[in-house]
């Protein structure tokens, strides 16, 4: 049965001990399974307290991250993978058995081109080992295609799954997120029947990053697909409420899309709830 998540950035910007609890006891309070954090830093992370507050208040946790500019890809595929792999070893040290996210690019960093064959091999390059080391500790790794704006080397379901398949690690999954499926896909439930097993995570976020079901965000194909596969994989509400410089930076979210952050949390994730359970998801 899936489980229910929601992303750290609907309660705090960053990741330090004021914003660890008040992430990890907002999870706790709206009855969530786990809360999705993002390792931006992960050499900087506090690994003892996380684990200490996920322990505490009995709430799980995933991982995500983009990777930074000096470990770009294509350009820097021996960083990228030392990246990965540092990310890799905190996230199983907190306890989670992900990380996912643009784990293939740099969000905001654009080439001005289309990609090229190359590129993409030197992505193979840096994800393989890491996808290596993350199957020794226990672990996947996701792979999250995003819009033409914020990369141009996997904007689409089927491209994310060609990577997986040239990638041949099979705990490599694919993370869907409506939200780029919005603006990329030609619909929603096409694409997640096409990604069927290999789809293990999935952002639901509305059409403005908004409190979902007040958008364009076509929800009944979104949850339809998921049935249809047998969905079993995470189900994570993502907005931007307090925003990352870093994040903001990437996706140029510069205005107020939420507007009472309170409404989103409760009235937002009822709305997925109840979606969820009326397409069968929850059991």
């Amino acid at each position: 049965m899936p489980r229910f998540g929601a992303h750290a950035f609907i309660w705090a910007a960053e990741w330090n001990p004021e914003a660890a609890e008040k992430v990890i006891q907002g999870a706790t309070r709206v009855g969530l399974d786990f809360v999705e954090i993002p390792l931006l830093h992960p050499e900087s992370f506090d690994v003892e307290l996380t684990r200490r507050l996920l322990n505490g208040y009995g709430v799980g946790c995933t991982c995500s991250l983009g990777l930074p500019r000096e470990a770009s890809l294509p350009e820097h595929p021996e960083a990228a993978t030392r990246f990965l792999i540092q990310a890799l070893n905190v996230a199983h040290q907190i306890g989670s058995e992900v990380l996912t996210g643009v784990t293939y690019a740099t969000l905001g960093t654009l080439s001005g081109r289309a990609p090229r064959e190359a590129d993409y091999q030197a992505v193979v390059k840096a994800l393989k080992p890491a996808a290596r080391h993350a199957a020794a500790l226990g672990m996947r790794l996701g792979i999250e295609p995003v819009n033409r704006y914020e990369t141009y080397l996997i904007n689409l379901a089927a491209q994310g799954l060609e990577l997986i398949r040239r990638l041949d690690e099979p705990n490599v999954f694919l993370h869907l997120d409506t939200y780029h499926m919005n603006i990329e896909e030609k619909g929603f439930r096409g694409p997640i029947v096409e990604a069927g097993a290999h789809l293990g995570y999935i952002h639901l976020s509305e059409s403005d990053r908004g409190t979902p079901g007040t958008g364009n965000v076509h929800w009944d194909a979104v949850f339809a697909g998921l049935r249809e596969i047998g969905f079993s994989g995470d189900l994570v509400m993502e907005s931007f409420v307090a925003l990352n410089p870093d994040i903001a930076r990437a996706t140029c979210m510069w205005r107020d899309v939420v507007g009472d952050p309170q409404a989103l949390v409760q009235e937002g994730l009822a709305f997925l709830r109840g979606k969820a359970s009326e397409y069968g998801l929850l059991g």
